[in-house]
């Protein structure tokens, strides 16, 4: 039916070629727990490129994160535009130090070109009888030695070095900053890629923030194939080598689209997660309940 509504849709992005959807894929314990979430709880991030048509023509990848991944991916999103400024202050600042610090050792080398002679003098003064002139010659000896003594131990090849590497960390933080990167792999029967059933479906999300375009936030969602390797703890991990990626959406945003997106999950979370302890919350303020409970546990 023509714009049937999806109910399990948190929120959307669209732009005329793509779109960024965040759904309800929560689920939650049947006992009464203080953390209701079960492992499979997430959100899950759908994104779609349209640029080449619809249906079969589209694009379609997706990323599942479970309710803290979300809240740090929330975080380091929220967190990007200050922490971008502050250290792109902090590289300017040290290399301001290191260019005053250059100009200052050349300011030194020119001026140590005609110290000899000043030296000699110094020390005709300083070997006079007069208390007057020998203390004048102490002085200028004195002086002389603070102004031919290296104000640094690190030479100008280093501070060339410096320079040149903080220079190139401030253009890095001028064009990007990775916000987010995990890759995963689904190692369930109904993940197995029907043309080689030795592959599981695996997930990437990326993010990054980009401070010099006007939609700086760029999500990269790509899905594709992989190997799972069980450990020997019996976790899975992907198959050195083995991960290729088949379908890939790439979309950007701006604060205003993005922020109210983040919030908007973030609040139905807390709803979500605060329905889900209604049990726990039952169980823990009900006098004859929480007394059965204290029976068991001691």
């Amino acid at each position: 039916m023509a714009g049937k509504t999806n109910t399990k849709q948190i929120c959307v992005f669209k732009t005329k070629k793509a779109l960024l959807e965040f759904m309800d894929d929560t689920r939650y314990e049947k006992d009464a727990m203080a953390w209701p979430h079960t492992p499979m709880s997430r959100i899950r991030i759908n994104a779609k490129d349209y640029s080449k048509g619809t249906g079969d023509l589209a694009t379609d990848a997706f990323y599942n994160l479970s309710p803290d991944e979300f809240q740090r991916l929330s975080a380091a999103i929220t967190k990007a535009k200050t922490a971008t400024i502050s250290d792109y202050n902090r590289c300017s600042k040290h290399l301001e130090r290191l260019q005053r610090a250059q100009g200052e050792g050349s300011a030194q080398n020119q001026g140590t070109v005609d110290l000899t002679e000043i030296t000699e003098i110094a020390e005709l003064f300083a070997g006079s009888s007069n208390e007057i002139f020998s203390e004048a010659g102490e002085k200028l000896l004195a002086a002389v030695s603070k102004i031919s003594a290296p104000k640094s131990s690190t030479s100008s090849a280093s501070i060339e070095q410096l320079i040149a590497e903080t220079t190139a960390e401030l253009e890095e933080i001028k064009t990007a900053r990775e916000l987010f990167s995990d890759v995963k792999i689904l190692n369930y029967d109904k993940y197995i890629n029907p043309e080689n059933e030795a592959e599981r479906r695996v997930t990437m999300l990326k993010v990054a923030y980009h401070p010099k375009m006007n939609y700086p936030y760029a999500f990269t969602v790509s899905n594709g194939w992989g190997v799972p390797l069980i450990t020997k703890q019996k976790g899975v991990m992907i198959k050195e080598g083995s991960t290729r990626f088949v379908d890939t959406v790439n979309i950007l945003l701006d604060e205003k689209g993005l922020f109210p997106m983040l919030k908007r999950v973030e609040m139905f979370l807390q709803a979500m997660t605060a329905h889900g302890l209604a049990q726990y919350f039952e169980a823990v303020t009900n006098p004859v309940l929480f007394s059965e409970m204290e029976d068991i546990d001691n």
